[in-house]
């Protein structure tokens, strides 16, 4: 994308040569502000400053030289815009995420005693603690009555797991 600017600059830059009004040099540094990306705002700026050389051995040798500073920079990402597919949700699509997760907040863990167990037909069972809270487990036949001290406690991915006094664990999910 950037060497598509680049080439459309030198482009606008050689129509004096082939008949057209010459552009004045405020008119092309003010078409350069407008580029929206850094590096091809810089890299206009940087036609325009070539393009303003009297002497084509001079003019030639700054354009030489911003060729190679271009071929030595390292590629940059591209810049979604309210067109393009990256625009869309999918740019960010396969990448690796180099943030660390936050870490969540709250205890670690908590002990509460089960106030009352129901099974439903799908097999989940709500497990309703003296709290208020009400987790939910995907065991038909859990081994928790009521009175029951548990643990509830962290486990990976953001997930929790219910360990009762008999040292049996459920993975559960907080639904109230």
């Amino acid at each position: 994308m950037l060497r598509v600017a680049l080439a459309v600059g030198l482009a606008g830059l050689a129509l004096p040569v082939s008949g057209g009004a010459p552009p004045t040099l405020s008119a092309e540094l003010a078409r350069c502000a407008t580029l929206p990306v850094g590096e091809e705002r810089l890299a206009c700026y940087d036609a325009v400053t070539c393009a303003a050389l009297t002497d084509d051995n001079e003019r030639l040798a700054c354009y030489d030289a911003l060729a190679k500073t271009k071929s030595s920079r390292p590629p940059t990402a591209p810049v979604a815009t309210a067109g393009s597919d990256s625009a869309r949700g999918d740019a960010g699509f396969g990448a690796v995420q180099l943030k660390k997760p936050a870490k969540p907040q709250g205890p670690e863990q908590i002990k509460a005693t089960v106030t009352r167990v129901s099974a439903e037909r799908q097999g989940t069972v709500s497990v309703l603690l003296d709290n208020g809270q009400t987790w939910t487990l995907h065991e038909s036949e859990p081994r928790l009555t009521s009175g029951d001290l548990v643990t509830i406690r962290r486990a990976s991915l953001g997930s929790f797991l219910m360990i009762t006094p008999t040292r049996h664990s459920y993975r559960v999910q907080r639904t109230q």
